[in-house]
């Protein structure tokens, strides 16, 4: 009895560490990346230097300080959504639902990540300004993927 729960807790412990190396690798995020608690997706997605190409360090450095520099420009706005979505989630979780805190939420919600948006692009000019082949085919994402906040 012993022998085959020992079996079973090694085989589900070799699994278990298989499954995360696997999902990560290759997946770290680039400086900057991952700075999102809470907030959907998360930084600059695979490496620090996947699609970017060949670069000299002072353009990376370049890149890698813009890339920072957006991100502590954002914290706030970037906490205050999360905040807000917490504080909406909260409330729709309350069995009797305060329908005017929830529709307003949302709308202060939507204006926050409408200002983030903004700002997003105006960070992706910038990138692509440095490095024109940054983030070529990403399909849909950008710099920062969806969270980027």
């Amino acid at each position: 009895m012993k022998k085959g729960f020992l079996g079973i807790l090694a085989i589900a412990a070799v699994v278990a560490l298989s499954v995360t190396a696997y999902a990560g690798r290759g997946m770290g995020y680039g400086p900057g990346g991952g700075e999102c608690p809470g907030v959907r997706g998360g930084g600059y997605g695979p490496g620090s230097g996947y699609m970017m190409g060949n670069l000299t360090e002072d353009e990376a450095k370049k890149i890698n300080d813009q890339r920072e520099e957006f991100f502590k420009a954002t914290e706030d706005l970037r906490q205050d959504i999360y905040a807000k979505e917490l504080e909406l989630n909260s409330e729709l979780a309350k069995k009797n639902i305060d329908t005017e805190k929830a529709v307003k939420l949302q709308k202060e919600i939507s204006e926050l990540e409408s200002n983030f948006d903004q700002k997003r692009l105006e960070h992706i000019i910038k990138m692509k300004k440095l490095n024109p082949n940054l983030a070529r085919g990403f399909g849909g994402g950008s710099p920062g993927g969806h969270c980027g906040r």
